[in-house]
């Protein structure tokens, strides 16, 4: 179970109808506070979500605002900041006094990848609970039973979802296993390629800031499958492309990965350091490019 499905169960547990009068109960899921909650259309029930890259005083402060008030017609008003790790401090501090003393019958939940991530402040004032990431294994098979994913699907993209089902989902909304293809694709052509042809590259992918979160993301796979593919080759995260890792993995010179790992590390900081998008694609492509230049040029 993920952080937002738990924090939905948790508050229809909270608010569920059948369960008036009872103390730790679980929600019937069947009632019609927990169908509207479960379908995000309960009046009670908030989710915040950043407004682009980051959440916003504003946005905190209109939350707050609601929270004073008392529950339209639940037993609780629960708000769920999903991507906590996303408040800058300015929203974070405008947030410490409902944490604090949050308004009577309310509750707040957080999500975030680790409490390391969030302000110390705001670590002091929540009760943790901590989620081990779905295993691959698991979190496939929650695609293919409950969400309809061909299994060839869900295992490829559990296998890089960091055992979020919420990601999961997501990507496979974005048409993510196609843009994956056209992207290692073109990855696999740069070694030893004109600058020209990096540049084109980066162009046909550059997005906005959260896709390009996602492609790099994507890169990483690949780099990470070239060094597997040469030792333990069943282990590969893209396995409907092995033969072409295996491929690529025979040209590239062997401090290729190391070297394409480094510039992919150096993408992600500029990228938090919010440089623009597409610079930091043509600055990885062309050094990707040159890293897998040598040995493209011996052969």
């Amino acid at each position: 179970m993920g952080k937002r499905t738990a924090a939905r169960a948790f508050a229809m547990a909270l608010n569920c109808t059948a369960q008036e009068g009872l103390s730790g109960g679980d929600a019937c899921g069947a009632c019609s506070c927990c169908r509207r909650i479960a379908s995000g259309l309960h009046p009670d029930v908030r989710v915040l979500e950043p407004a682009g890259k980051e959440f916003r005083i504003d946005q905190v402060r209109e939350l707050c605002r609601e929270l004073a008030l008392r529950p339209y017609e639940g037993r609780y008003r629960v708000a769920l900041l999903a991507g906590a790790e996303r408040l800058n401090p300015h929203a974070a501090n405008a947030l410490l006094k409902a944490l604090e003393e949050p308004p009577e019958r309310t509750v707040i939940v957080l999500t975030a990848p680790q409490g390391a991530d969030l302000l110390p402040t705001i670590v002091s004032r929540c009760r943790q609970l901590r989620f081990k990431p779905i295993a691959a294994r698991h979190l496939a098979a929650i695609l293919e039973r409950a969400h309809g994913v061909p299994a060839e699907e869900a295992e490829l993209i559990a296998a890089m979802a960091g055992g979020s089902v919420t990601r999961a989902l997501a990507m496979r909304g974005a048409g993510w296993m196609e843009r994956r293809r056209r992207l290692l694709a073109g990855l696999a052509g740069l070694a030893g390629s004109p600058p020209l042809r990096a540049l084109v590259l980066a162009a046909e992918f550059s997005r906005g800031r959260a896709e390009i979160e996602d492609l790099l993301a994507l890169c990483a796979s690949w780099v990470r499958d070239l060094a597997v593919v040469r030792v333990e080759p069943e282990r590969v995260w893209n396995r409907d492309l092995r033969a072409e890792l295996e491929a690529a993995a025979g040209r590239l010179p062997e401090e290729f990965a190391l070297r394409a790992w480094s510039a992919i590390r150096q993408a992600e900081r500029r990228l938090a350091g919010n440089v623009n998008p597409r610079g930091i694609l043509e600055t990885l492509f062309l050094e990707l490019a040159a890293a897998g230049a040598r040995r493209a040029t011996a052969a």
